[in-house]
């Protein structure tokens, strides 16, 4: 088990979520009091770590290329999530660029988990 991949996964999912939500605040609109920056950051963190725990889970159980199955399947778990956003009515002002600001979220910790893989070998 690689721990270093979850963390570093975690965090960097984190910071770059983070980063994006305090721009996007500042120069398109603030949907502070909808989705305050702490929440991100914690969502960002705590989904990359179920799935660094959900890709352990799937290197245990499959022989044959785990990696791509775990990919395959949390991809479309990944499409089929950005669907919330998208139904989801928010009472603010400019509440049609919300989806537009959530979706990009949704696939920070699988595209950075998926990232640095190949940087920690299984040990």
């Amino acid at each position: 088990m690689n721990v270093k991949l979850g963390l570093t996964s975690a965090l960097s999912a984190s910071v770059l979520g983070t980063l994006y939500t305090a721009v996007y605040y500042r120069l398109l609109f603030d949907f502070s009091t909808v989705l305050p920056i702490w929440k991100v950051t914690f969502g960002l963190i705590s989904f990359t770590l179920l799935l660094f725990y959900a890709h352990l889970f799937f290197l245990k159980r499959l022989k044959k290329n785990p990696t791509f199955w775990f990919g395959i399947t949390f991809s479309i778990v990944t499409f089929v999530s950005i669907l919330y956003p998208m139904l989801e009515r928010v009472y603010v002002d400019a509440s049609e660029f919300y989806p537009g600001f959530v979706i990009p979220l949704h696939f920070l910790p699988l595209l950075l988990l998926l990232t640095f893989y190949h940087l920690f070998p299984n040990q």
